[in-house]
């Protein structure tokens, strides 16, 4: 490595050593010594606990594993002279922070492993699908998503558990007397026509109607406000924690780009933007400040090129980025 990023590995090592419960005040004391050798070195520890603050998760990890390891509990409690014992509990905490890692691990590169055990149907990063379902409709699911099939005899529904999905229904009538409902985060859109889109977003779903009407309600709440209509070419966005938004306009060739292999923005914040590039690609995105968040991107994207695609983003928003590769990726 050159001088940069020798003291970047240094930084990055310091970060992690101090967070630990096992820190000591020689390994404090050695790290000022360290940090005052120039100003390099200070920045490049203030911009490495940055990163590691923005990682939530995996900045604590360091710490939980070296208490899970100590067991200091399980030692002073233990008689003296058990040592089978002893070795059978350590054995048993070292099983269970591999377990806790592995999750750890399945989570980061797969997504949740309850809703990939929940899920009938499901997409990796960077994949697509096309499901039939028994009654003849039609879902695409977009990448990282995954479905939940409840079928019954009163009812045709899809929870949407992950992710987004394009729903063409077969409609109502004839041979078909069950409502299509799909299920997402605390609200339902009931088809009633064909063709529509439902996407869970971080903090809320979103439903756009592509063909005929979809009627988006909220599971817990009755009467005025907890549900609307929907006609082609509006979208509404629920949470439980706002209930059901306003209906706006909604360009649904833009939002269901994804089934051309497109993302397209227009005036979308970099927080947004870096949640949809996510979805498609293994390892995070992750934004160094508040700031940065809440830039505005445009822009058309090809979905098999995403790493052109952040260069062009960084390049025009004049940031800079640094990368753990296939792990972590920072813009700053």
């Amino acid at each position: 490595m050159n001088d940069k990023e020798q003291i970047e590995a240094e930084a990055a090592e310091w970060v992690i050593r101090l967070g630990a419960d096992t820190s000591s005040d020689q390994d404090h004391h050695a790290f000022e010594l360290w940090r005052s050798q120039s100003l390099r070195h200070a920045q490049a520890f203030h911009f490495a606990q940055q990163t590691w603050g923005a990682l939530a998760a995996l900045r604590d990890a360091p710490g939980s594993l070296a208490a899970d390891m100590r067991q200091p509990t399980v030692r002073r409690t233990a008689p003296r002279g058990n040592r089978q014992g002893r070795r059978l509990r350590l054995a048993a905490g070292v099983a269970m922070t591999c377990l806790v890692a592995a999750i750890g691990m399945t989570s980061f590169w797969y997504g949740n492993p309850l809703t990939l055990m929940a899920a009938d149907y499901r997409t990796a990063p960077g994949e697509q699908q096309t499901v039939t379902l028994p009654d003849g409709s039609v879902v695409e699911l977009a990448s990282g998503s995954a479905i939940a099939l409840h079928f019954s005899k009163d009812e045709r529904r899809v929870e949407l558990l992950a992710g987004a999905a394009y729903f063409t229904a077969v409609s109502m009538g004839g041979q078909e007397p069950r409502p299509f409902v799909v299920e997402g985060a605390g609200g339902t859109a009931t088809a009633l026509g064909t063709q529509f889109l439902v996407d869970r977003l971080p903090e809320a779903v979103e439903v756009v109607v592509a063909e005929h009407e979809v009627r988006v309600a909220l599971i817990d709440r009755d009467g005025p406000g907890g549900a609307i209509t929907l006609s082609p070419g509006q979208s509404v966005r629920y949470s439980s924690q706002s209930g059901l938004g306003e209906i706006s306009a909604k360009n649904v060739d833009q939002a269901t780009a994804w089934r051309r292999g497109r993302l397209v923005f227009d005036q979308v914040s970099l927080a947004d933007v870096v949640a949809e590039l996510n979805r498609y690609r293994r390892g995070r995105i992750v934004i160094a400040n508040a700031a940065l968040a809440s830039r505005q991107v445009s822009g058309v994207f090809e979905t098999r090129d995403l790493n052109r695609a952040l260069d062009t983003i960084a390049r025009e928003l004049g940031l800079r980025s640094t990368s753990l590769p296939a792990l972590v990726t920072v813009l700053y």
